[in-house]
């Protein structure tokens, strides 16, 4: 059988050790006339986790109401195996599934329906990848969130889908994107130990970190060892491997003219995977992304980034001095 190359999900799980339109769209809506100009075709609810991760909810085969994560750093859709009593699917082939820390052969289910929010899209396949029961039914990947301009607003809770027109604000911060090992990252200014690097980082909504770098990054740059680490994260990825990344305070990071100084970072020393690729310098999590609400027109390949009302609150509580 022939194996395709997917990269499918970039999934964290953090174990630190200290050293068409709805009702709801057109009340959102009716009041703002700039904002009419960017009258949406949809929208759904989601649940911003503790653990900094985009939940909505939705259907596969006309099934009850599933769980799903909201994740650019997947290229493709993914069902739980953990969730077959919620739902019956049959995967009868196999693909290569590159993760997070190394890669698996996993498999696939083909000629599915999915329903998110008035949005029905038929014959759409799944990855078949198993995660804890209680985590999630399922992913939702880039092949669903690419189909239109999509606005993740962390305000409202809302995610706002477009046909082919969008005005971003004046607020708004654009940044290109390139497309490397099939998932989105963008050229950010980063300074580390009073060096300043431009890096190519991924846009992770399905991660639940801030900002890590790379193996060969932190090699090439001979960054390990610069600062002082406060904890080891120990990370699993959608391949179950196990990776070492060492959190660190990275002195700032630029998105445009916005500033945030002293962000928790972390060098990866994790060799197999997207985190040991050298094709790109690291990954944006949602722990991050989740100051800005974002809107992604994946068509002209481009995102924008507005500061919202996270912009500056904690990233992790443990940090903070009592």
């Amino acid at each position: 059988m022939k194996l395709k190359n997917i990269t499918a999900i970039l999934f964290f799980v953090c174990l630190l050790t200290i050293p068409g339109q709805n009702k709801n769209t057109k009340a959102l809506y009716s009041n703002n006339t700039k904002e009419s100009l960017n009258f949406p075709i949809d929208s759904v609810d989601f649940e911003l986790g503790a653990d900094s991760r985009i939940y909505v909810k939705g259907k596969i085969n006309d099934s009850e109401d599933l769980k799903f994560l909201f994740d650019t750093g997947a290229t493709s859709m993914v069902f739980n195996p953990n969730s077959f009593h919620k739902i019956k699917m049959e995967f009868n082939d196999k693909v290569l599934n590159n993760g997070t820390t190394g890669s698996s052969e996993v498999g696939v289910s083909s000629k599915n329906k999915l329903q998110i929010g008035n949005q029905i899209i038929n014959d759409i396949s799944f990855l078949e990848i198993a995660y804890p029961a209680d985590f999630w039914d399922g992913v939702i990947g880039l092949n669903f969130i690419k189909r239109n301009i999509t606005k993740i607003d962390y305000n409202k809770k809302k995610i706002f889908f477009y046909s082919d027109h969008f005005k971003p604000s004046k607020r708004s911060i654009a940044l290109k994107i390139k497309y490397v090992l099939g998932v989105p990252t963008v050229n950010i200014p980063l300074t580390v130990s009073k060096k300043s690097y431009h890096v190519c980082v991924e846009i992770d909504t399905g991660s639940d970190r801030v900002m890590d770098l790379n193996t060969p990054f932190v090699k090439k740059h001979s960054l390990l060892h610069t600062l002082k680490s406060f904890a080891t994260s120990s990370v699993s990825g959608s391949s179950q491997e196990i990776g070492k990344l060492y959190n660190v305070r990275f002195d700032k990071v630029d998105i445009g003219r916005y500033s945030l100084p002293l962000i928790p970072g972390a060098f990866s020393t994790v060799i197999g995977g997207v985190q040991g690729s050298d094709e790109m310098d690291g990954v944006l999590g949602n722990n991050f992304l989740k100051r800005f609400n974002m809107t992604l027109d994946l068509k002209k390949n481009v995102v924008y980034l507005e500061p919202n009302d996270l912009m500056y609150s904690p990233f992790y509580d443990f940090l903070i001095k009592k």
